[in-house]
């Protein structure tokens, strides 16, 4: 008697978590309210502006510092940057 007790208690307790979990996935699936219409759907038209010239340069400068070519990767990107002393041949202090 024991033996039915226990299965029937597991197999209550298997469909009321397969029960929950079933009702979780269909929230979390279904779409929030938005102004946007079926047609809206994909990637935004406007893309961001383009980062400026110099962005390029720091990254080079990180991955320059990270192989160990540059000793003072602060500098390096201030001057990359420009840090407003000595703008032009940078080497006005």
């Amino acid at each position: 008697m024991n033996a039915i007790r226990t299965t029937l208690l597991v197999a209550l307790a298997t469909v009321v978590l397969i029960g929950t979990g079933a009702a979780a996935g269909a929230v979390a699936a279904t779409p929030g309210p938005s102004d946007a219409g079926p047609g809206d759907a994909g990637p935004p038209s406007e893309l961001p502006d383009q980062v400026p010239d110099f962005v390029g340069g720091v990254l080079d400068s990180v991955n320059e510092f990270l192989d160990g070519g540059v000793d003072d990767l602060g500098e390096t990107v201030s001057e990359i940057a420009g840090n407003g002393a000595g703008e032009g041949d940078g080497e006005e202090a």
